[in-house]
């Protein structure tokens, strides 16, 4: 059963650069490091990277090697809260939500880090909206109602706009994730005197990932003013609200049978067509393709099965980035399901009522 993800709340107004984030998974690609050596070696890999970050649009968030290592620390937090890393007894490793990036990250190695690939962009925001929904959705509202704000007014305007969004959110939210949300709503409420710096490690850091996926543009001076892109703009309008009010809402029902495909329309301009316009016979066959190409790079136990969600990930990704077609995950997953039962297919799927524990299995022999 889904729980009500409160947004990510271990960084601070340091973490603006989602190139970081891949930095990281990179790094740690199939090893575990202890933290120490995480921190340290994302250190070294910031100075090798300097002058890309100083060539990239928005400058700020750089890693500096210092005694205490606070910057790769808080990076680290938010890969963690992002699912794409974990952590075990003081030491990193890639998640199985992480691993479906890998590939994409390899072949763009050649280019600036900091700019960032479909692959990555589509996938940063799909988390983000899983993880943080309620605060990212609430900054972009609060532009396509103002418009270009400075980031002071931004700071200053969140509190009572957040407030507004939670209270829309208990107008749909599910039973057993009310209280969650009201227990938010209640201590957004009583924020007063001294939110000023909480302030900080909220909007900033937002700003500058929509920044980083191509849905906002930063002044580098001045006020630092802040609006949607073009992109910012056809995304919000792809936004469901909640019940006539205008407050967003990323239900997980949402992400599963529309994300992708409007990620893939605005995100990107190599989309062809969308998974539902292509004929069955296609569709089984890039299945098969793809199915296995999950195999190679998810499988991680000589039991020949993969999780079933983050291959549904990687295949959406791989469908875009190769084959120009926008496939949502629940097109997907009900597209594996009914060929998976014809004769001669070489997997099968294994549903559970959890979610992160279905499955797909592959016959090598069939």
């Amino acid at each position: 059963m889904p729980k009500y993800e409160i947004g990510i709340t271990n960084i601070n107004t340091l973490v603006r650069r989602l190139g970081y984030v891949s930095a990281i998974l990179q790094l740690l690609e199939h090893k575990t490091l202890s933290e120490s050596v995480l921190y340290t070696r994302l250190e070294k890999w910031s100075l090798d990277h300097e002058q890309d970050l100083m060539g990239y649009a928005n400058q700020q968030g750089f890693i500096k090697a210092t005694h205490g290592q606070a910057a790769p620390k808080q990076y680290t937090n938010f890969a963690v809260s992002l699912g794409l890393v974990g952590r075990i007894v003081g030491a990193c490793r890639v998640t199985r939500f992480g691993k479906t990036l890998l590939p994409f990250l390899h072949h763009a190695s050649h280019q600036n880090p900091f700019e960032m690939i479909y692959a990555e962009r589509c996938a940063y925001l799909y988390w983000l909206l899983v993880k943080d929904s309620d605060r990212l959705l609430t900054i972009i509202r609060m532009l396509v109602e103002g418009g270009s704000q400075s980031l002071s007014n931004l700071q200053n305007a969140f509190p009572a706009f957040y407030l507004q969004q939670l209270k829309a959110r208990m107008l749909t939210a599910e039973k057993h994730v009310a209280p969650e949300i009201l227990a938010v709503r209640n201590r957004v409420a009583h924020w007063g005197e001294g939110t000023g710096r909480s302030m900080e490690n909220i909007v900033p850091p937002r700003i500058h990932w929509l920044a980083d996926l191509g849905l906002v543009s930063v002044e580098n001076s001045g006020k630092r003013h802040s609006e949607l892109t073009e992109k910012g703009i056809q995304f919000s309008q792809s936004l469901p609200k909640i019940q006539g009010r205008s407050a967003f809402h990323a239900s997980p029902a949402w992400l599963r049978d529309q994300f992708f495909g409007i990620a893939g329309r605005v995100l990107t301009d190599t989309v062809d067509r969308q998974w539902t316009e292509i004929q069955k016979l296609e569709r089984k066959n890039l299945l098969d393709k793809l199915t296995f190409q999950a195999f190679q790079t998810l499988r991680s136990t000589s039991t020949p099965k993969i999780s079933l969600y983050p291959a549904l990930i990687y295949m959406a990704l791989l469908l875009i980035t190769d084959n120009g077609i926008a496939a949502n995950l629940e097109e997907l997953q009900t597209d594996l399901d009914t060929f998976s039962k014809e004769p001669n297919t070489r997997y099968a799927v294994r549903f559970s009522h959890r979610e992160n524990e279905s499955y797909l299995i592959f016959f090598r022999n069939k």
